[in-house]
């Protein structure tokens, strides 16, 4: 007996430790995602000067032509991730982005730059989805919150790096023992820094594929298969009886409810899905508005180098994100699992609430040191609601229904927030002359209103909400 449960113990111990190292893997990836992802806010200076674009199609560039593609990259791989091997899913889409942001090194005009973006947008797509529907394979519904958590910290540690290191890579390069030797090969040095931060994610991909395991789906998916699994459970002795178990139980594996379910699940009988859905919305669109933009107020309003930049504000943007996102996970981590989800809502809505004023008078304030101060706590607030994002369609969703309901609300965040956020900024400019006063005042006026229309969405998802967690 002993013997038994030391060898039992033991399993535990081990999969506990291939859990949390899955976990820790799948967020170095998302952390490279926001990288590869927001080098670009670092280098919008260099890329307009060499390319002669306008703040109008740099708009674009970091905003609807990334995320359209994205979101709708989302839509299809979605059906992968309810049905195929998610690990081997997240490997390919890792190798992809990270040639594709490679390429964008060799990029000369508008067109290719816009055509690297695209593809770099297109597998990142596969990422969140598919780890986040590991995730409720992995762990209960409070722990989901924690696992998620530590994943969410990606965004932060990623735009962090991208901000710091980007700036400080740029200035190498420019200035340093290389200068010569990319000059001579035809490159600028915006385009090295492009080259320099895609190609690590090619060993990141080999080390998800060949070190991580596909795990079991957890939770019933239909009457079939739970009936299989309950025959399975009390033992059924004929064979027959085992082989028609089975081959019920394989059939459910690889039966996957249509979209039309999928979309009666979340808004027809979880009726807290589209105020939610819609304050996620809104928050993301402040989100993509400060990473695409706030880099590019620091150095045209105080007139401060990308080095510069990216030392004073990649600090306050990864303390503030990853302080947030782990006040998030220990705050939900607190609670039952049947109060998980309004809990979940509702202290995001408190997140949404702080973020108003932060957000309007961050790009209004005449200091820097401020500004940089305010930006942190813009962070800290909006990481606080986008790491609980993912937990209520995590608790809330049956298991074959989880892939395709994170890609809509990832589909739904980047069509419309990452596209809207960052164009808006570039357009209002614009009209209001394109100078880094105009650029401060629309910076707050997209995030203003972003901000209080989450809050005010995060409290009508948490008052519809019923107290009862997935079983």
């Amino acid at each position: 007996m002993n013997a038994v449960t030391t060898v039992s113990d033991t399993d535990d111990a081990d999969a506990r430790r291939g859990h949390s190292y899955a976990v820790v893997l799948f967020f170095v990836c998302f952390a490279f995602s926001y990288l590869d992802r927001q080098i670009v806010s670092i280098l919008v200076q260099p890329i307009k000067e060499t390319l002669a674009l306008t703040d109008t199609q740099i708009g674009l560039l970091q905003g609807f032509s990334f995320t359209l593609c994205y979101a709708t990259a989302g839509v299809f791989i979605a059906r992968l991730i309810d049905r195929s091997n998610r690990v081997r899913l997240i490997a390919v889409c890792v190798a992809i982005w990270a040639v594709s942001t490679a390429l964008c090194g060799f990029a000369h005009n508008f067109g290719e730059l816009l055509a690297a973006r695209a593809g770099t947008a297109i597998a990142e797509a596969g990422l969140s989805p598919a780890a986040l529907s590991i995730f409720s394979d992995l762990y209960p519904p409070r722990k989901v919150t924690r696992a998620s958590s530590v994943f969410m910290l990606g965004p932060y540690i990623g735009g962090g790096v991208a901000l710091f290191g980007g700036g400080m890579l740029l200035g190498s390069i420019e200035h340093g023992v290389g200068a010569a030797w990319i000059a001579g090969a035809g490159l600028s040095g915006w385009q090295a820094v492009f080259v320099a931060v895609g190609l690590p994610g090619l060993a990141l991909a080999a080390i998800v594929a060949l070190t991580v395991r596909e795990p079991q789906r957890r939770g019933m998916s239909s009457p079939v298969e739970a009936s299989a699994v309950e025959q399975a459970a009390r033992g059924v002795a004929s064979t027959d009886h085992v082989s028609s178990t089975a081959f019920a139980a394989e059939s459910a594996q690889d039966s996957t409810p249509p979209l039309k379910d999928v979309l009666r699940e979340l808004f027809v009988k979880n009726r807290f899905c589209l105020p939610y859905f819609a304050a996620y919305v809104a928050l993301i669109t402040l989100f993509y508005s400060h990473a695409a933009w706030f880099p590019t107020l620091l150095i045209r309003h105080f007139h401060l180098t990308p080095r510069v930049v990216g030392q004073m504000a990649a600090p306050a943007y990864m303390f503030g994100g990853i302080l947030g996102v782990l006040s998030a996970g220990w705050l939900a981590g607190r609670v039952s699992d049947a109060a998980a989800v309004r809990k979940v809502l509702a202290l995001s809505a408190s997140a949404a609430v702080l973020l108003v004023p932060a957000a309007i008078a961050m790009p209004l304030v005449g200091d820097v040191h401020i500004a940089v101060v305010l930006y942190g706590a813009c962070a800290f607030a909006a990481s606080v609601a986008m790491a609980l994002a993912p937990v209520p369609i995590q608790i809330a969703i049956p298991n074959r229904m989880r892939g395709r309901s994170i890609a809509l609300l990832v589909f739904l965040t980047n069509a419309i927030s990452g596209g809207v956020g960052p164009f808006a900024v570039g357009f209002i400019n614009e009209r209001l002359g394109g100078q880094s006063g105009g650029l401060g005042v629309a910076l707050a006026c997209v995030g203003g209103v972003a901000a209080a229309l989450s809050a005010l969405l995060y409290g009508v998802a948490a008052r519809q909400t019923p107290g009862l967690a997935r079983a």
